[in-house]
């Protein structure tokens, strides 16, 4: 029996924040059953990339091992569909503008008639109070406000983006938190709870140390590329014969091995590099004896002479070659799928690994309403009720 079995969520979420929490949930054995519109569903299923049938590989990877149905919530039967639901689940996860639910007239105070012990979970993008709450934000407006864009990149060149939407998936990894926490008070004390996460909060919280640093000290500190050259040397990046090679220490007793992997043990006592505090001093200088040592060495030879000291290092991968790693491989990091949305196709596994009851990927993203007359028939709907439901298109099924 894996962890979240026997937790039911209702899954209102689109594109990724949302999904990507609730797929956490599934992967772990939580039910869930993800609404969509009957008119497209979720907007991530016209997200690249695509496969030759058309189907969207981005909604298929993060909504797996989820029920789905479709229903028009604007239209009263809609409504009374879903606050039936409310009725049988634990857990409602939504990722809505502000005030959306609420408008039409399924919000958390509705919820609570039907069933006072539910969890309430809404993640977006500014959180339910302050000015800016009913604004609309994406991960590269928040990596902006938040501080994060100014922290990366290099000191000489503009900020960056991260590579991929960390603020969606920190978000929708702080809100699966959030909600086993809820559901874990709620077994001690039969209450729900109405849970807000914002993308702003989330993300400001994982700037690390740059709001610290100026409380304490009064020092700015701003992006360095790939180092860490006001407290961490060496803590780099270095271009090697064939590709960028990143390798650091993080414990001073490590570097007298360091200066031998890199076969100069006489920078161990030399005074500009003998302790941390003078290797960042000597940030620039020691970096310039660094790229010359590396620059005509390959990365594989580098990877076993900082191996045999025991010394962290890695070549900078592509994805692709991520992927393919004896590491990942053996972690079970890369599964194989096949999904009636976009046939077969490679993605990743689950992270969190349980020896007694592990996770797992037991179903393919579904098709829009797939579940729809199973999922009503369960709420009490009788198959004549469904037809007419369907005829109606207040409810959608496969085509």
């Amino acid at each position: 029996m894996r962890p979240l079995e026997g937790i039911t969520v209702l899954d209102f979420t689109q594109a990724y924040s949302g999904p990507y929490c609730a797929m956490n949930l599934a992967d772990n054995g939580a039910r869930v059953i993800k609404v969509e519109r009957p008119d497209g569903g979720d907007q991530s299923r016209f997200w690249s990339p695509y496969a030759e049938n058309g189907g969207s590989g981005y909604f298929a990877v993060y909504n797996r091992n989820k029920e789905g149905i479709a229903v028009d919530m604007s239209e009263p039967e809609g409504k009374e569909i879903i606050r039936k639901l409310y009725g049988k689940v634990d857990v409602v996860l939504e990722n809505f503008k502000f005030g959306t639910l609420d408008k039409l007239g399924l919000g958390y105070d509705e919820m609570k008639k039907v069933n006072s012990e539910i969890i309430y979970a809404s993640i977006t993008g500014f959180g339910q109070t302050g000015p800016l709450r009913t604004n609309t934000a994406y991960d590269n407006v928040i990596e902006c406000m938040c501080g994060f864009m100014e922290m990366t990149g290099f000191p000489d060149g503009p900020p960056l983006r991260s590579g991929a939407s960390v603020g969606d998936s920190y978000t929708g990894l702080t809100m699966a938190l959030a909600i086993v926490l809820a559901c874990y008070d709620k077994r001690r004390t039969g209450k729900g709870r109405r849970l807000d996460v914002a993308m702003l909060d989330t993300m400001f919280a994982t700037i690390e140390d740059a709001v610290l640093t100026y409380s304490l000290t009064g020092e700015l500190v701003s992006r360095t590329g790939n180092s860490k050259s006001r407290e961490i040397v060496p803590y780099d990046t270095y271009d090697c014969q064939d590709s960028f090679f990143a390798v650091g220490i993080t414990d001073e007793d490590m570097w007298p091995d360091f200066c031998e992997a890199v076969e100069m043990p006489e920078l161990k006592e030399d005074p500009l590099y003998s302790d941390n505090d003078r290797r960042c001093e000597n940030y620039e200088s020691f970096t310039a004896l660094m790229k010359e040592y590396f620059k005509d060495k390959s990365s594989s030879w580098l990877l076993d002479r900082f191996n045999e000291y025991n010394i962290p290092a890695m070549t900078v991968n592509t994805p692709l070659q991520a992927a393919s790693h004896p590491q990942m491989l053996a972690r079970d990091m890369i599964i194989e799928m096949d999904d009636p949305n976009v046939g077969k196709f490679k993605g990743f596994g689950i992270p969190v690994k349980f020896s007694e009851t592990p996770g797992n990927v037991d179903k393919a993203s579904p098709l829009l309403g797939e579940d729809t007359c199973a999922v009503l028939k369960e709420i009490g709907y009788g198959q004549d009720e469904i037809d007419s439901l369907i005829e109606d298109e207040i409810v959608g099924i496969p085509e």
